[in-house]
């Protein structure tokens, strides 16, 4: 792919077509002498790590540049709340698989056991009750990002 170099953030990609020539983007002597050069991107991609891209460029080349805008410490930490938030939206629909229960057992209360007398509804409850509790522990994992939507850069839709 052949660009040309407009500033350290900034390439510009050739027009497809120039005038009467379909396919410019295509003609390699047409770009280089247009002031296009081959474009060198950085295949270093670590998979959800939050980056910007810069450019530099030689005589021949236009480099990619991936600038990470965290450190492995705080990717870490970032990957590892998302897990524990993505165990909280499953216990999340645990429990509202277990509103449907629970609503079947007000509208048709029995017994679920005859020993102890517990009733379905009381038997849901539990388990909601229990979920609740793992649900507030993984919470309490949780801490609050430093970063905000508005302080990231866009993410690179090329990817």
């Amino acid at each position: 792919m052949y660009v040309k170099f407009i500033n350290e953030t900034k390439i510009e990609l050739p027009p497809k077509n120039k005038g009467s020539i379909i396919n410019y983007d295509k003609a390699e002597k047409l770009l280089i002498a247009d002031g296009y050069k081959p474009l060198i991107k950085d295949e270093s991609i670590i998979s959800g790590r939050l980056y910007t891209i810069s450019y530099s460029e030689d005589e021949t080349n236009i480099y990619e540049h991936l600038n990470y805008i965290e450190s492995e410490e705080e990717f870490n930490k970032r990957t590892e709340q998302n897990e524990i938030q993505n165990q909280i939206n499953r216990l999340n629909a645990e429990i509202n698989d277990l509103d449907i229960k629970r609503i079947r057992a007000v509208c048709e209360p029995s017994i679920k056991d005859e020993e102890t007398g517990e009733t379905w509804l009381d038997y849901y409850n539990n388990l909601v009750i229990a979920i609740r509790e793992q649900i507030n522990t993984l919470r309490e994992r949780i801490t609050p990002n430093d970063i905000t939507n508005e302080d990231l850069p866009p993410l690179d839709s090329g990817q």
